[in-house]
C-alpha cells in the first residue's frame, strides 16, 4: 500500500545514487518507513542515512541530503517536499494527490484490505493453531477465554498474513486418564446416590451432566453400568457443552482431534516404535541376575526383563527423562504428546503447529521441544505460545470469578453479565452479541504475554469511555451518515477523491486506513495482535476527528460530498476488517449514540 509505495521510491533513489557513484555500494541496506514524531513534520520517516553511514562511510547527515534531492528529482508527483532534520532523518511530506488516490484502492480491496500488503510467506506456509483444549470434565471458564480470543484471533492475523491455518481443540479423552474417570466417578455419585469419590469434582455443571444422562437413558439399569459407560457419556456431553460455550463465544475450530483416536489407530504405538528406532527412547532392561552356589556366585543368563520405556529428554534440552511406557506396559500421558506432535508434523504434513497455553503451563515448553527433536523434526517447525493471567476487577477491586454458591464462574456467565448490564432492555440474543463482542475485545487490549485486568465495570458502560462501543459506534456513525445521503439522492464515488481530497483531516484518515495491513503483517510476526484493538479505537477517533470538521454532505457541493462519502465507506472497510479480525460484530446503528470527540 502507501507504505510500499514511499519504500520503493526511496529504494530506488538509492539504486540511483549507488550508480551513478555518489554512494558507495556498500550503503545498501533494509528501508524502513516510519511514522513522524510529530505530524507537523511530514507524513512519515525514513532513518536510511543513518543506518546506511557506517558501511557507505559517509556522514549520515550528507547522504540525507544526496537522498532527498534523489526523490524530488525522480518522484516530484509524490513528494510536495523531502526535508532532511537533525543528524540525517528524512521527513517526508507527500501531495494529497498521491494520498487521495488510495481511497479507490481500499474501496476496490474490500473485505481483502488486511491481506494488502501480506504476500503470501515462503516456507513455513501450512500453519495449524491449537487452543484452549481444557479436559472434556468441566465448562469453558472465564480463565480459559483469554486463550480462546488471543488464539482464534491469531489464526484471523495469520490467514491475512498469507498463511494457510487450521485451528484446532485437542479433545483429552484417553480412557487411561485419570482425569476423567474421577470425573466419571463424580458424575456416578449424583446420579446413583453413591458416596463421592475424594478429590471429586463438585458443582451445578457435574449434577447437570448426571441428570442428562439418567434422563437420555431412562430406559437402562444405570446401577449396573461400569465406570466407562459412565465416562464416555459424561465426557460427550462435556465436550458438546463446550462447543456450545466457544460458539456463543464466536469461536469455531476446524478440528476436534481426539486422543483416544491415536491409540486406537496404533499411532501412539507407531511413535514410540520411532523414538526407539532413532535411539530417543529406549528402556532398562535386565538379562542377568548373580546366582549363589555355596561360596561361589556366577551371573547366569535370564528371560530379558525390563522396565518402563523413557524419552531420553534431556539429550534434547529438558531438565528430566520421561516415561513413556509404564513396567505394566500402560502408557504415560507424554506418549499421546508424542502422536499427536507426530500427527501434526508428519502424519498432516503442517510446516508449523503452535500450542496455545496458559501461564501454568511455561515447564511444558521444554518437555514438548524435546518431543518435537526427539522425532527429528527441527525447532522451527513447532513453538508453545504462552498468554498470561487475568485479573476481574469490580469498583476498582478485584474480583473473584466464582458465583456466590462456590461454582465456577463460566466464560458463559461473563458474556451475559456484561451483555445483561450493558443493555438491560435489549434481546436475550442483543444482549449475548454484546457480551461477546465486550469480552472479546476486551481479552485483546493487552499483549498476550503481560498480565492484565479485565475491568467488569468499564466493559458494561455504554459511554465514549467504553473502548468497544467506541470504536464501534464510529462504524454506525458511518452507515448513518450513508442512509441519510442516499435520502438526499448522493452516492459515493471515489473518481474524484484524487482531485477534491485534501484536507489534514482527510488525509490522517486515509493514512490511518491504510496501515491495517501493516499491523496485519506486524502482528503476525510477534503474536500481538492486541495492536488491533489499538488500532480499532485509533481509526475510530480519526474518523471522528474528520467529521466533526469535514462536513460531508453538502447539496451546493455534489461532487466533495461524494468524494467524502467515499472516504466514509473506505474508514468502513477498515473498521470492518479489523472487527472480523477481533471475531466482533459491526453495527450498523446503535440505540444510545455515543458523543465522538471534538
Amino acid at each position: 500500500m502507501l507504505r510500499d509505495t514511499l519504500q520503493h521510491l526511496v529504494e530506488s533513489a538509492v539504486a540511483s545514487l549507488i550508480a551513478s557513484g555518489k554512494l558507495p555500494e556498500a550503503g545498501r541496506v533494509p528501508v524502513e518507513i516510519t511514522d513522524t514524531k510529530n505530524p507537523d513534520h511530514g507524513d512519515y520517516a525514513c532513518n536510511f542515512a543513518l543506518v546506511a553511514t557506517k558501511k557507505a562511510g559517509l556522514p549520515p547527515r550528507q547522504i540525507g541530503e544526496m537522498l532527498a534531492a534523489a526523490l524530488m528529482s525522480a518522484s516530484p508527483e509524490a513528494f510536495s517536499s523531502v526535508e532532511v532534520a537533525g543528524p540525517g532523518f528524512l521527513n517526508l511530506r507527500l501531495n494529497p494527490e498521491l494520498i487521495a488516490s488510495y481511497v479507490a484502492k481500499i474501496l476496490e480491496l474490500g473485505t481483502n484490505l488486511p491481506k494488502a500488503q501480506n504476500a503470501r510467506p515462503e516456507g513455513m506456509r501450512r500453519l495449524n493453531v491449537e487452543f484452549v483444549s481444557v479436559n472434556p470434565n468441566g465448562p469453558i471458564t472465564v480463565g480459559s477465554g483469554r486463550g480462546a480470543a488471543f488464539g482464534d484471533a491469531l489464526v484471523q492475523v495469520f490467514k491475512a498474513a498469507g498463511y494457510d491455518v487450521d485451528s484446532e481443540y485437542y479433545i483429552n479423552d484417553g480412557v487411561n486418564s485419570k482425569q476423567m474417570r474421577l470425573f466419571a466417578e463424580s458424575v456416578m455419585s449424583y446420579a446413583l446416590d453413591l458416596p463421592f469419590p475424594e478429590n471429586g469434582y463438585k458443582g451445578e455443571y457435574v449434577k447437570a451432566v448426571a441428570i442428562d444422562i439418567k434422563e437420555a437413558f431412562s430406559g437402562q439399569d444405570h446401577a449396573k453400568q461400569p465406570v466407562e459407560w459412565w465416562q464416555a457419556r459424561s465426557q460427550e456431553l462435556m465436550i458438546e457443552r463446550q462447543r456450545q460455550d466457544l460458539a456463543q463465544f464466536g469461536v469455531a475450530f476446524k478440528t476436534w482431534f481426539s486422543e483416544q483416536s491415536m491409540h486406537d489407530s496404533g499411532l501412539v504405538s507407531e511413535s514410540l516404535e520411532k523414538l526407539k528406532a532413532n535411539g530417543s527412547a529406549d528402556a532398562d532392561c535386565y538379562r542377568a541376575e548373580v546366582v549363589r552356589e555355596g561360596k561361589e556366585e556366577r551371573l547366569e543368563q535370564k528371560p530379558e526383563e525390563c522396565g518402563p520405556l523413557w524419552l531420553r529428554a534431556t539429550k534434547f534440552g529438558d531438565d528430566k527423562d520421561r516415561v513413556l511406557l509404564r513396567s505394566n506396559g500402560r502408557p504415560a500421558y507424554i506418549a499421546g504428546d508424542v502422536a499427536y506432535m507426530e500427527s501434526k508434523l508428519g502424519q498432516r504434513g503442517y510446516d508449523k503447529a503452535y500450542i496455545i497455553l496458559g501461564p501454568d503451563h511455561h515447564g511444558y515448553i521444554p518437555r514438548m521441544n524435546a518431543v518435537c527433536w526427539s522425532l527429528g523434526y527441527p525447532k522451527e517447525r513447532f513453538e508453545i505460545v504462552i498468554f498470561q493471567i487475568v485479573r476481574f476487577l469490580k469498583d476498582g477491586k478485584p474480583a473473584p470469578m466464582r458465583k456466590r454458591d462456590g461454582n465456577i464462574f463460566e466464560l458463559r456467565d461473563l458474556i451475559d453479565e456484561i451483555g445483561l448490564n450493558a443493555a438491560p432492555s435489549a434481546a436475550k440474543e442483543e444482549q449475548q452479541r454484546i457480551g461477546r463482542d465486550v469480552a472479546r475485545f476486551f481479552y485483546l487490549m493487552r499483549s498476550h504475554d503481560t498480565h492484565m485486568d479485565f475491568d467488569i465495570d468499564l466493559a458494561t458502560k455504554q459511554s465514549d469511555e467504553n473502548p468497544v462501543f467506541y470504536a464501534q459506534y464510529a462504524h454506525a456513525r458511518i452507515c448513518s451518515v450513508i442512509a441519510k445521503a442516499a435520502e438526499a439522492g448522493f452516492a459515493a464515488s471515489a473518481l474524484g477523491a484524487k482531485e477534491l481530497l485534501s484536507h489534514p483531516r482527510e488525509m490522517a484518515l486515509i493514512k490511518k486506513i491504510l496501515d491495517l495491513p501493516m499491523e496485519v503483517g506486524r502482528s503476525a510476526k510477534d503474536y500481538g495482535v492486541h495492536r488491533l484493538t489499538t488500532y480499532a479505537v485509533e481509526l475510530a477517533r480519526t474518523y471522528h476527528h474528520f467529521y466533526d470538521v469535514c462536513r460531508v454532505i453538502q447539496p451546493d457541493e455534489p461532487n466533495l460530498t461524494r468524494a467524502r462519502l467515499a472516504l466514509c465507506q473506505a474508514a468502513a472497510v477498515g473498521l470492518r476488517a479489523t472487527f472480523d479480525l477481533l471475531g466482533i460484530s459491526a453495527p450498523e446503528r446503535m440505540d444510545r449514540e455515543i458523543p465522538a470527540e471534538s
